[in-house]
């Protein structure tokens, strides 16, 4: 159900909408947007069951990950990989944020990048979040699915560290592991 906290940083929904399912109301909205776009919604936790179930029902050709923890991140990785998908992955916290563009076989992976998702500490609550962050990040995910299918550069064995504190942007290579599962 959407919440009043979600509004600062989920720019799709409206004090209307608080209580309402989210699935819903975001379908609506962006149905309005555009009537000629088919969408499909799924109203699922998101583990490796369901991302199997889904990826049998309909062919993709693109993952983008928005999720807000490093378990979904690894599985959204090791999905990618296993069943050849283009993949871009992104990750948040307050003014700073992260993006890769994974090609399975040919690329680094996120895996190559963090080899594990991180211990938390038991009593650690969700990241907090700047409501601009996940904004100037998804757009550039969008972007970089973009790029990616028109055959432009894109972030493939590349980080991109956003500090939007300073307004910096820099890119890491990165080098893709041999011993990894995108190299088996």
């Amino acid at each position: 159900m959407l919440d009043i906290s979600n509004l600062q940083r989920q720019i799709l929904y409206n004090e209307t909408q608080i209580g309402e399912d989210k699935i819903k109301s975001a379908k609506e909205v962006l149905s309005k947007l555009n009537s000629d776009v088919q969408i499909n919604t799924y109203k699922d936790y998101v583990d490796e069951n369901s991302v199997k179930k889904y990826l049998r029902e309909t062919k993709y050709d693109f993952i983008v990950d928005c999720s807000d923890n490093f378990k979904t991140k690894f599985l959204v990785n090791r999905i990618a990989v296993d069943n050849n998908l283009r993949c871009v992955i992104a990750g948040i916290k307050d003014f700073y944020g992260q993006i890769i563009t994974i090609n399975p076989k040919e690329t680094a992976c996120y895996q190559c990048v963090f080899s594990s998702p991180p211990e938390s500490p038991p009593d650690e609550g969700p990241l907090p979040v700047i409501g601009v962050t996940p904004g100037i990040l998804g757009t550039l995910e969008a972007l970089e699915v973009i790029k990616t299918v028109l055959g432009l550069p894109n972030l493939e064995n590349k980080v991109l560290m956003v500090n939007l504190i300073d307004l910096r942007f820099n890119i890491i290579e990165i080098v893709k592991n041999e011993n990894c599962i995108c190299s088996i």
